[in-house]
This record gives C-alpha cells, sequence and structure tokens, in this order.
C-alpha cells in the first residue's frame, strides 16, 4: 500500500513539473523571463521548484545583476569604486531585505493575507530580483552620464531616479502576489513599498560615498539621505565645478 502511494505522489510531482510552461522551472533563465513577463507564474511556481535551487538562482541573478550596475557607478570614480561600489550596493540591498522583512510580514498579514513566513520572504525575494533586473537595463544610460559629466550631484541624481523607478516597478511582483493572494487591505503593502524604499535608500547613504571620493571606505558621520542629497545639491550650487 505504502508503495503504491509514493508511487502515486512522485508522479502527480512529475506531472505538475511538465506542465506546459513549467518544464524550465529550476533553470535561470525561466526564473528570469517570468519575472518581468509573468510573476504570477513563479508564485504558482514555488510548490514546483527546489527551494535551494530557487534561492540559488534568485542569488545569482541579483548578484550579478547588482554588480554590472555597481561597476558602472564605480566608474565615475574609478580607483577603489571599482570594486567597493558593487559590493556596498549588494551588501546594502541585502541588509536592506533583511531588516524590512519583519514588517514586511507584519504588514501583509493586518492586510489579510493568509501565507507562512517561507513563502511570503520568496515573494519578497522575487520582488527585489525584478527591481535588480530593471535597474541593470538602466546601466548603459548611466555609463553614459558617468562619461560626460564631472559633477557628483548630477550623476547622483540621475542613480537616484533609476533606483527610484526600478523599485516602484519591480514591486508590481508584490502587488500582484498581495491581489492573488485575496488582499482585503492594499494600503498596507503599498505603505509598506514606501518602508522599504526609504530603508534601501538610507542604507546606501550609510554605506557611501559610492560616487565620488572619501578618506574612508565607510563615512564617518551619520546622516539622513534627504539631508545628505540637500547638502551636496548645496555645495553643487556654491562651487559648479564640484
Amino acid at each position: 500500500m505504502n508503495d503504491g502511494k509514493n508511487s502515486l505522489n512522485v508522479a502527480e510531482v512529475n506531472e505538475s513539473q511538465t506542465k506546459p510552461g513549467f518544464e524550465d522551472v529550476n533553470k535561470v533563465s525561466w526564473l528570469m523571463e517570468n519575472l518581468l513577463k509573468d510573476p504570477l507564474k513563479i508564485l504558482t511556481g514555488f510548490d514546483r521548484m527546489s527551494t535551494v535551487g530557487f534561492l540559488v538562482n534568485i542569488l545569482l541573478i541579483n548578484i550579478v545583476c547588482l554588480s554590472a550596475y555597481g561597476v558602472i557607478v564605480g566608474s565615475f570614480s574609478g580607483g577603489v569604486q571599482w570594486y567597493m561600489s558593487p559590493i556596498k550596493i549588494i551588501v546594502g540591498l541585502i541588509l536592506a531585505i533583511l531588516f524590512c522583512f519583519p514588517s514586511f510580514y507584519i504588514f501583509i498579514c493586518l492586510a489579510g493575507i493568509d501565507v507562512k513566513p517561507g513563502k511570503a520572504f520568496l515573494v519578497l525575494l522575487s520582488s527585489v530580483s525584478v527591481f535588480s533586473i530593471l535597474i541593470v537595463g538602466f546601466a548603459p544610460i548611466a555609463w553614459v552620464f558617468s562619461q560626460s559629466t564631472s559633477t557628483v550631484f548630477f550623476i547622483g541624481f540621475f542613480h537616484l531616479l533609476f533606483w527610484l523607478i526600478s523599485t516602484l516597478f519591480g514591486m508590481r511582483v508584490l502587488l500582484k502576489a498581495a491581489s492573488s493572494l485575496k488582499c482585503k487591505n492594499m494600503f498596507y503593502p503599498l505603505f509598506w513599498i514606501l518602508i522599504f524604499l526609504i530603508t534601501s535608500l538610507q542604507m546606501m547613504t550609510a554605506l557611501r560615498p559610492m560616487i565620488g571620493t572619501a578618506d574612508t571606505i565607510l563615512p564617518k558621520e551619520k546622516m539622513f539621505f534627504m539631508y545628505q542629497w540637500g547638502k551636496l545639491f548645496s555645495e553643487t550650487v556654491g562651487n559648479p565645478k564640484r
């Protein structure tokens, strides 16, 4: 009897993995394509994926994309920024995810979504991965501005703009997941996206400089990201060559 049941379970798993559109479910290419084209397929495919394989693929996508964009960021100043900018961007985003996940889970529970922490974390990672894919798409444009301007504030403004756009559009995975999981109040996930955006910007400020140079790898002074941008703007207006 047990052998019969085990055979039946194996057959069901094999059948689910060979359904049209899920043949390559454990491949990076399938994951990237569906993150952009059909994120809901990722959500429905969690049960068909190897959890370890999914995490490895997600990590690979984020590291490659963020490293590529980080190199472009570092190309503005050169020197140690060639490798420090990619490292800081990757570390900063990982820390932002870890710090924001508890509030993310609480907020989606308040929104009436019945989901386990593990699946909620996979949804969050999927959303961030779309962000990483989108921002590396801006890399060629960022490189053009990096090579054609010498003003830290202006190149920083464009990187900030690309970061905002990628975050807002990347989080569509989260919103689609919330809708598919019968979210009763979309205010909570929308408000959390704002929290994540502010946290990620503050994290990058805490790890500065990524653009320009400094005497130390990490800042000596604590600073809110809006104050830092305001200070940089005033210095740029006062000294146009900066």
